[in-house]
């Protein structure tokens, strides 16, 4: 046997316990998210948006500081909240920057969900995009998100309801409106699950020792929507009122 023949043997032979690995890799991927996933995924079809009556009201007194108490602040955001309210601070939805966790889903946004295979997908009306990883991966390192509006997601399944755990969403904003941000310390914990036939429930906590005094946990009820989620449309300082502006130069005096 030559010597080239011997190197073309050993080339394949390296070949082949790449390949196996790979094929090991792939099934324990597959093998994890099928762990996480049911055996039958609930029905979430359609286009969902925040109910009026069972969360959206809530949501707009959180953001207005007129929730009586329920939001258990600490006494620097309640002065921070009440100074935003009082200087009409804009959000950042005001300048064409995403709104992100957990602020997002506290507007009336048409939103819809997308299951596949070690991954719950959240398509929001405004252009955002929501990943949820149920592969069983580990989260990301909270200093590679300082730039983040919707965090690192990672949940998995409780029978049908979807688990979510979010961390890092430094630049996302806390409520509806006024600019509030949640801090790199921010760490959501969510439950979403059908309600009802066209119901869908999300029970979240919300917790940093910066912001809240102790665990802030409230309930938003989604009713599906029979619009169509279209393509989001946003234009920073727009200034154009739907009429015709006259560009013609002043006269010369």
């Amino acid at each position: 046997m030559n010597t080239q023949t011997v190197r073309r043997q050993s080339d394949i032979a390296r070949l082949a316990a790449q390949c196996v690995a790979v094929t090991v890799t792939v099934a324990a991927m597959i093998s994890c998210s099928q762990k996480s996933a049911p055996a039958a995924l609930p029905d979430w079809s359609g286009v969902w948006v925040l109910s009026a009556d069972s969360g959206g009201r809530e949501a707009s007194e959180d953001s207005f500081g007129t929730d009586n108490g329920r939001v258990p602040l600490t006494p620097k955001y309640q002065a921070l909240r009440a100074a935003a309210r009082a200087a009409k601070a804009q959000n950042s939805l005001s300048n064409c920057l995403p709104a992100g966790t957990p602020g997002v889903l506290q507007h009336g946004f048409l939103h819809e969900y997308l299951f596949t295979p070690g991954r719950v997908t959240v398509l929001v009306e405004d252009g955002e995009v929501r990943r949820i990883y149920t592969d069983g991966r580990a989260h990301q390192s909270v200093d590679d998100m300082r730039d983040s509006y919707m965090g690192d997601s990672i949940g998995h399944w409780d029978g049908s309801t979807l688990i979510v755990d979010t961390i890092g969403f430094p630049k996302g904003s806390l409520f509806q409106n006024h600019g509030l941000q949640a801090t790199r310390h921010s760490h959501l914990v969510e439950r979403i699950f059908r309600k009802g036939p066209d119901q869908l429930e999300i029970d979240s906590t919300l917790t940093d020792p910066e912001i809240f005094a102790q665990a802030y946990t409230y309930t938003r009820i989604y009713q599906r929507s029979t619009l169509p989620l279209t393509e989001p449309m946003c234009a920073q300082n727009n200034r154009d009122n739907g009429q015709t502006i006259d560009l013609t130069p002043p006269p010369e005096e």
